[in-house]
């Protein structure tokens, strides 16, 4: 009678057992992300990264991770998006970098110096690099927010309503908005604008309603949110290369099977070159139709540029090495650096073959 109860406890527990381990395999986990592009895949590189994300996550998970999309600005702008990740109200958001910096994270910030990428695949290298990757552990560590990518969005250039812009000059006594991010404010502080810190969600009609003269994007975006029906000039500056961010709760994270989050990262390393290659396209090609909508734009010659940089990149990385500390600053430009010398160094090493 007793072997017969032991067995019958045995039975118990293995069933128990095998009800659990069933249950965990089969329970869903839902990612609400969050960006405020417009929700169109072959008009955003953005939109075009959420929808890849989104298939892939779900392929991958077998079904076991949804992927909840709210384009738009539906659940809010940037700053919104970044305190809801951190409080776990959703999972995850794309945003520009520096919105993380100013809010939370101020080392972040040294990926908005200005003048200091030639092209998105030497931002890439950079993103990618051990520096990159301490900052991104340490970000997580003190923030609860988990970088689960740089992406190189693209330069950005400025556009205005009232004159063409040639020199530094040229921006004195202009309102230009600029996103809520410090080091773009001590940029156009630097040229002599009245810098107008606003959501992107705010521009079209502050520009419609001459609450600013101008603002600063990517070619992309330009055409994207239609700010060529409420601006005339375009300089082709490319002050700042767009430093686009994924963000995940870090604690939910952590809280996915091992399986769903190698899924997860897997999936996001598929999303981000359909962010890079899109991207590239989108602004390559947008140039084409600013000038059939009208706008009037500038390229400026190499000797006009350097006015700029003279301009803005000391007065910049002056006020972010105070923040900082001039190690940090000093690391990351030594990344860079190191970064463009590895693509020249390869570029001489195809010419001898």
């Amino acid at each position: 009678m007793r072997s017969i109860r032991k067995v019958s406890i045995l039975l118990t527990i293995i069933i128990s057992l095998i009800f659990i381990v069933t249950t965990s395999a089969e329970q869903v986990y839902v990612m609400k992300f969050s960006w405020i592009d417009p929700p169109d895949p072959f008009g955003q590189s953005t939109s075009g990264y959420g929808y890849v994300l989104k298939s892939e996550v779900e392929r991958l998970s077998g079904g076991r991770l949804k992927v909840e999309l709210y384009p738009s600005g539906q659940l809010g702008d940037q700053r919104s998006s970044v305190e809801q990740v951190k409080k776990g109200t959703i999972e995850a958001c794309n945003i520009s970098s520096g919105v993380l910096a100013s809010a939370y994270y101020p080392q972040l910030g040294v990926f908005d110096l200005p003048f200091i990428f030639t092209s998105r695949e030497h931002a890439r290298r950079v993103f990618e690099s051990s520096f990159a990757k301490k900052i991104i552990e340490d970000c997580a560590k003190t923030t609860g927010i988990r970088i689960m990518a740089l992406q190189p969005f693209g330069f950005r250039h400025i556009f205005n309503s009232k004159r063409p812009i040639k020199t530094p000059d040229d921006l004195k006594g202009l309102k230009i908005r600029v996103m809520e991010i410090v080091p773009h404010q001590k940029l156009f502080e630097s040229l002599g604008a009245t810098p107008v810190p606003m959501p992107m969600l705010e521009l079209y009609t502050s520009l419609q309603t001459k609450v600013v003269d101008g603002a600063e994007n990517t070619l992309q975006n330009i055409v994207a949110q239609k700010y060529y029906q409420v601006s005339k000039y375009l300089t082709l500056t490319g002050h700042l290369m767009g430093v686009g961010a994924t963000l995940v709760n870090e604690k939910w994270y952590q809280s996915l099977p091992p399986d769903l989050r190698s899924a997860f990262y897997e999936a996001e390393k598929v999303a981000n070159l359909t962010y890079m290659g899109l991207g590239e396209l989108l602004d390559d090609s947008a140039l084409e139709k600013l000038k059939k909508e009208g706008m009037e734009i500038y390229a400026p010659t190499d000797k006009e540029l350097k006015l700029f940089k003279d301009k803005t990149l000391p007065y910049v990385r002056k006020w972010m090495e105070k923040e900082l500390g001039t190690q940090i600053v000093s690391e990351f430009l030594r990344i860079v650096e190191r970064a463009k010398a590895d693509i020249q160094r390869e570029v001489k090493a195809t010419e001898k073959q």
